[in-house]
């Protein structure tokens, strides 16, 4: 099965952009707004370079993606398409690896490590929603997916084209100073406004004496959503039922014994959670500390949502969809194709549901919690929390009926909510890059974390300490190393490692001596039972 040779009408930009990457070479950065069309795009210069008799690799962030994507390209392109990701099984992940290198498909099609895919003759490499941080491979073996992009780039003098709503800093910089083309995509490609966002402040509501989790505007527009017949997608970026529970008595809050954090509230099996090493716990019935039988839960989260909906609409369908519902291989897909199936009205979700899914009766997106990512332990933290409300914005109103957007925060006045309520990408880049220029983090300086795990925490304290001293002495020899901090991570215990960490910031045209000194002394340091790992802008410093 070839597919089905589907005619698709371009817009003038979509057109200006399959031109522009077609007659160029190089790196291309394709920004384009929530619903202007960057699939097609992407489809017709994949369609061109295998006319060429070349081959394409098409990278989408998440796995829940996969299967909204490998519908619109199997389409296009019949079984010229092999899938590429993690929830493959390995029988079913060697076929479509045979597939690949045998020639029989010659569209690589997944997640990160799709970028591995054993093709010959590569023409395009596109990487869908280049900013998001599951590109980047936490687990050894430890990659950026667009430095293996790069480097195929230039094996192959192909072309490799990076898209989003809302590029990484770095991403757009490169753009501005002429290092990748630039390519706008500024209108959505059925004519539409973007969706009318409102920023709800919600300590008003808790003067007014609203405690519940949903402020009155949004129990309005929920309301007028359903009546209508209409879908409604509730953004909140934490799963389980509370993020903690706290003692009002003593202020006691539970903690994983082999983690160094709270442990979060699952209601429907009644346990306390750590979701960093999976240890499960019975729920408190009391405070071991005190004795106290009052207990609070902390923030909320999909669980406690869904409930509430439930309780305020009983005779509607509530669909969630985060890391606790989509463990099983098929579940992303089921979910995703139960809701635009339209057999919910409703759907919960965290970070799964914001980017890439199209459905036309979405008319109404509400975020809780909005400000949450505000205060992560990461110099990005403006910059996601930006980039997520952008991108759950843009899953309303992406067909004939108009959308809306509801926001709520207890920080209205905070500069990302001005510029994301205005959908002011530019704004927000000069703003955000003034801050980063100024205080010297990434794109103006690299960052260069050294973590030292052991189970022994002398052992690590040891280590972290002749690290420290050694990046010391090398910062006068090296004079593009302009800070060196050294101190416990954040978390400081994590599946009964204690974790020590040393960063280093270096001047941004460093050369590579300076990091080639770093990974010396770090592997220098590494003994046994004590692991060392170098990371350079980590995504989280937790």
């Amino acid at each position: 099965m070839v597919g089905k040779s589907k005619e698709i009408t371009l817009t003038a930009q979509q057109k200006n952009a399959v031109d522009t990457i077609m007659n160029n070479d190089g790196v291309f950065l394709l920004h384009g707004v929530t619903g202007s069309g960057k699939t097609e795009v992407y489809m017709a210069v994949i369609s061109e370079i295998i006319k060429q008799g070349k081959t394409a690799i098409m990278l989408a962030p998440e796995i829940s993606l996969t299967p909204q994507m490998l519908s619109v390209f199997r389409e296009r392109f019949g079984n010229r398409v092999g899938l590429m990701h993690s929830a493959l099984s390995d029988g079913e992940r060697f076929d479509e690896w045979l597939r690949l290198l045998k020639g029989e498909a010659v569209i690589a099609l997944g997640a990160r490590s799709a970028i591995f895919a054993p093709l010959q003759n590569v023409g395009a490499i596109i990487i869908d929603e280049e900013h998001d941080t599951s590109y980047i491979s936490e687990s050894n073996p430890r990659y950026f997916t667009e430095d293996i992009a790069k480097y195929r780039t230039k094996y192959n003098n192909c072309k490799l084209i990076l898209g989003s709503a809302t590029p990484s800093l770095g991403t757009y910089q490169k753009a501005k100073d002429k290092e990748y083309t630039l390519i706008t995509l500024n209108k959505r490609v059925n004519h539409r406004e973007m969706p009318d966002m409102e920023i709800i402040d919600m300590r008003q509501e808790v003067r007014a004496g609203n405690n519940n989790i949903f402020s009155r505007k949004l129990l309005l527009e929920l309301e007028h959503t359903i009546k209508s017949g209409n879908q409604v997608m509730l953004f909140i970026n934490r799963r389980g039922f509370s993020s903690f529970v706290r003692c009002r008595q003593c202020g006691y809050i539970p903690v994983c014994q082999s983690c160094d954090i709270s442990l979060t509230y699952h209601k429907d099996d009644n346990q306390l959670k750590c979701h960093y090493c999976g240890q499960q716990y019975y729920m408190l019935t009391e405070c071991p500390k005190c004795h106290s039988a009052h207990l609070a839960k902390g923030r909320i989260g999909t669980e406690r949502v869904v409930e509430e909906v439930q309780k305020l609409f009983p005779e509607v369908k509530v669909l969630r969809m985060d890391f606790d519902t989509t463990s099983s291989k098929d579940s992303y897909a089921e979910i995703l194709s139960a809701f635009g199936r339209k057999e919910a009205q409703v759907l919960v979700g965290t970070q799964m549901i914001v980017k890439g899914h199209d459905f036309k009766d979405v008319t109404l997106v509400g975020v809780l919690d909005a400000d949450l990512s505000l205060y992560f332990s990461d110099f990005r933290s403006n910059e996601n929390t930006y980039q997520i409300i952008t991108q759950v914005a843009g899953r309303a109103g992406r067909e004939k009926k108009a959308g809306k957007v509801v926001i709520q925060t207890y920080n209205p006045h905070h500069y990302v909510f001005r510029f994301a309520k205005n959908y002011d990408y530019l704004g927000f880049f000069d703003k955000e890059s003034n801050i980063r220029e100024t205080t010297k983090f990434p794109p103006y300086s690299k960052i260069v974390r050294i973590l030292i795990r052991s189970k022994d925490e002398e052992k690590a304290l040891i280590a972290a300490r002749k690290c420290y001293n050694l990046m010391r002495e090398l910062k006068p020899e090296q004079k593009e190393i302009f800070r060196v901090k050294a101190m416990r991570a954040p978390l400081k215990k994590l599946r009964s490692e204690y974790r020590f960490q040393v960063v280093v910031w270096i001047e941004k045209d460093g050369d590579n001596e300076a990091l080639k000194k770093l990974y010396e002394i770090a592997a220098k340091i590494s003994e046994k039972n004590v692991v060392t790992f170098v990371e350079i802008n980590p995504t989280q410093m937790t």
